[in-house]
């Protein structure tokens, strides 16, 4: 660091920022390093005895708080949970499976796409297919008049 630098930095107000987080011994979410957004310089604290964040999560007001979240954080594949049960996830591909086995393509897995995919054939009079047409939902009569007309 040059002469200059260091007595720029010395000038300076310094105002913290965090500029890495990490976890301490009891796997807190802590911030680990600082730096001053004017100058940069990094400080394993921050600069002003105000800006020092220090949270009980033995007590936290919210409940809970972003780091008692971050504890929990799990990162594997497959650790993600669905906000369908099994049951009726297992339902809908059920659905979705009787539609290809009808020779029905819809534009996805959710019942209201199949749904929509059956009325598009039932209109078409043969078995609608997202990956060729228009979506399911978008098919009217009119619509599946001039598909017929045209030979879609």
């Amino acid at each position: 660091m040059s002469q200059k630098q260091i007595s720029e930095q010395s000038k300076c107000s310094h105002i913290s920022r965090v500029k890495e987080w990490g976890f301490n011994e009891e796997h807190d979410f802590i911030a680990s390093l600082w730096d001053c957004v004017l100058c940069g310089l990094e400080s394993d604290t921050p600069f002003r005895e105000e800006e020092k964040i220090s949270i009980d999560h033995a007590t936290c007001d919210y409940d809970p708080c972003f780091g008692c979240k971050a504890k929990g954080l799990q990162l594997n594949t497959g650790d993600a949970s669905r906000d369908v049960s099994d049951k009726s996830w297992n339902d809908r591909l059920a659905f979705y499976r009787q539609a290809r086995a009808d020779g029905i393509q819809p534009n996805g897995t959710h019942p209201v796409q199949v749904e929509a995919a059956y009325k598009a054939s039932e209109t078409l009079g043969k078995a609608y297919n997202a990956e060729k047409m228009i979506r399911a939902d978008k098919v009217t009569k009119g619509v599946g008049e001039v598909m017929k007309a045209i030979g879609d």
